[in-house]
């Protein structure tokens, strides 16, 4: 894998235009396209914590109970320095009749690991396309909940509190997707329509010979309708995610994987808490406004909705220890004291505003995490709410390449209590570094350079 990284690196570096979209043209067999970021960023943060102190095994994916993992020391830090990079390379061929077949390959790395755990490769898929009949694409790919969420929220220094937050999976390894043909109406108005279907293999235990399973884990799935509307003055997005049968966590950047299934249907000791096949499905509609060249509005609401996960334990390895022997399953999102997974849904809110001053851009934005509605009787940050605001100034750097950006800027996260984190942010550390456990606010400072080709 490294091997490739490098080899490809170095064909970019060495082709005439190092640094600008490369386009080779094979003769008339095939054109090929590479393109992509580098991308570098320092950060110093006030209230970040130092860590999670006094660890023991936990079967909660987000952290929240203290009686596993307390708060570190939180201090005015200087985490590790982002480097990013990511590159995209492209292979199509039109026929004289306008079919278009092309295959895509993409890898994209955070401080020298897969970006998205586990998946240095984010795209590897085959597809076959014409003008009349619309495009049909399958293999490995990115989802629009998470993709397009991005693109919209990146711009507003808003990137991670709004499109890696929440309910949904950013990235299916089996998929097929289908995009009707674009439809053009009166006055420039356009609508683009698209469906995905992604699957993976059921995820056993990893030591599942020796679990006693009363079913085979789900398999998952997932469904996502978007859809596209763009006119002189807007582009508005919308996206349907729904899912069955995968690990549920409110990291939306996540890639879809299995849930490891039913065991005993046992629960913890003492317990009776009950297996379901656990569900989860977001809502997005966000969007532009171009007030004019100079002047651009975004505004994206979404809810959130998962099902919840029961902790599960296995005991038939050893029926005559009733202390929790076995129970090492990575389940029980917003599971409670009475061992039930519990479902919960919430509305998020995102904006800002983008001004273009020729080289120059100035942008703020805001992510709202609220409070979700649930009947769980354990705190596990349902009631709890996130604020993130940001300013930024970006230039353009020409006097260095073209395509060279630096960037600066300043945010802010406020808590609404003291208390696990709101249920649509990933972990307790997520986004700024500060556990909301024992601090309420905390403030980041950014600098970075960003070179796209």
């Amino acid at each position: 894998m490294s091997r490739l990284k490098f080899a490809l690196w170095g064909f970019l570096l060495v082709s005439q235009g190092v640094l600008a979209e490369q386009t080779f043209q094979l003769g008339d067999v095939a054109t090929a396209t590479f393109s992509g970021f580098i991308q570098g960023e320092l950060y110093r943060d006030t209230n970040q914590s130092e860590g999670l102190v006094n660890c023991g095994y936990t079967s909660d994916p987000r952290g929240v109970f203290g009686t596993y993992c307390q708060p570190g020391t939180a201090a005015t830090l200087s985490p590790q320095p982002l480097n990013m990079e990511q590159i995209t390379g492209d292979l199509s061929h039109e026929f004289d009749s306008a079919w278009k077949i092309d295959g895509r390959l993409a890898y994209r790395w955070r401080n020298g690991q897969a970006d998205i755990v586990g998946q240095q490769i984010i795209e590897e898929n085959l597809g076959l396309s014409h003008p009349i009949y619309g495009e049909l694409r399958g293999g490995r790919m990115l989802t629009r909940s998470w993709s397009r969420s991005d693109s919209f929220s990146y711009p507003l220094g808003m990137s991670s509190p709004w499109s890696e937050t929440g309910a949904g999976f950013g990235f299916v390894k089996k998929a097929l997707r289908y995009t009707a043909p674009m439809m053009e109406f009166e006055g420039g108005r356009k609508l683009s329509l698209e469906a995905t279907y992604a699957t993976d293999d059921p995820r056993y235990a990893f030591n599942a010979s020796a679990v006693a399973y009363d079913e085979v884990p789900p398999k998952p799935e997932l469904w996502e309708i978007f859809a596209q509307y763009s006119d002189d003055s807007n582009l508005v997005e919308y996206v349907f995610q729904k899912s069955t049968g995968g690990q549920q966590s409110s990291w939306a950047k996540g890639p879809l994987v299995g849930d490891v299934g039913n065991a005993d249907n046992l629960g913890a000791p003492g317990k009776s808490g009950t297996y379901t096949r656990p569900t989860e499905n977001v809502n997005i509609l966000q969007g532009n406004h171009y007030f004019s060249p100079t002047w651009v509005g975004t505004l994206g609401i979404r809810r959130n909705y998962w099902s919840g996960v029961a902790y599960q334990c296995d005991y038939a390895a050893n029926p005559g220890t009733p202390s929790g022997f076995g129970c090492y399953f990575p389940s029980g999102f917003n599971n409670a004291s009475d061992n039930m997974g519990h479902d919960a849904w919430s509305i998020d809110f995102m904006g800002g505003i983008n001004h273009i001053d020729g080289l120059w851009t100035y942008g703020a934005g805001f992510v709202r995490l609220n409070r979700a509605y649930t009947t769980t009787p354990t705190e596990y940050g349902q009631s709890n709410t996130a604020t993130f605001i940001n300013i930024e100034v970006d230039r353009k750097m020409p006097e260095i390449y073209k395509n060279v950006q630096l960037y600066g800027g300043v945010g802010q996260v406020r808590f609404g209590q003291y208390g696990p984190a709101p249920l649509s942010m990933p972990s307790e550390l997520a986004d700024f570094g500060v556990d909301p456990r024992n601090q309420n606010f905390g403030t980041l400072f950014t600098a970075g350079a960003r070179v796209t080709f």
